[in-house]
């Protein structure tokens, strides 16, 4: 495993059943399922079980990734909005149309960061990322995962390793059951979302 990069160890995590409901005994049972992403870094070894969520996605309706050319040609403002309402077909007050102006509110900015940086997914009529990075210290790591029945994914998990000054209230910290600075936090990204990472040479 390496510190701030991908390690490609092939550890293979037990998953129990991504049915929430099929735990009823778990402390996680009537939990929010979004939320059930989270481990500690010692659970991340070879043959481990634990519960994990992941949503199930349809790549045929994920919007689709837009050539530099055609996204530069397309206005990225709030003051813009009623224009790409009426571009992508969207009426003023449909849910489409909230989730788009909700994402443009959220003003681009530059990343001037030389560690890993995390991308997620926003809604909107085509791929948009909102990109953040952290100056505390994470570790970044490819895990081979299987599932009860069988099923084999590789995810992408993160540890950050100091969360003193993270919210109390941090739902990670109610999944987990610690409290700020007493562990690292972990998380797995889903499918349409990414990491980016220095390469070896730039680290050295």
């Amino acid at each position: 495993m390496q510190v701030d990069g991908i390690s490609e160890e092939t550890n293979v995590l037990q998953l129990h059943s991504m049915d929430v409901q099929g735990h009823p005994s778990s402390h996680m049972h009537h939990m929010d399922s979004s939320l059930i992403v989270f481990f500690k870094l010692e659970d991340l070894k070879m043959g481990n079980t634990m519960q994990v969520y992941f949503p199930k996605r349809d790549p045929s309706r994920s919007p689709h990734l837009l050539s530099k050319e055609t996204a530069d040609s397309i206005p990225f403002s709030l003051e813009e909005a009623p224009s790409l309402l009426k571009r992508f077909s969207f009426t003023r007050y449909s849910p489409q149309a909230k989730a788009m102006e909700d994402t443009l509110r959220q003003f681009p900015e530059e990343i001037l960061a030389p560690k890993m940086v995390a991308c997620h997914t926003m809604p909107y009529s085509y791929a948009v990322f909102y990109c953040h990075y952290q100056k505390s210290k994470s570790r970044v790591f490819k895990v081979s995962l299987v599932g009860e029945n069988g099923d084999k994914v590789e995810a992408i998990g993160v540890c950050h390793l100091d969360t003193s000054q993270w919210s109390p209230s941090h739902p990670a910290f109610q999944v987990l059951k610690i409290e700020p600075g007493t562990s690292p936090v972990c998380h797995f990204f889903p499918a349409d979302n990414f990491v980016w990472i220095p390469s070896p040479a730039n680290t050295q």
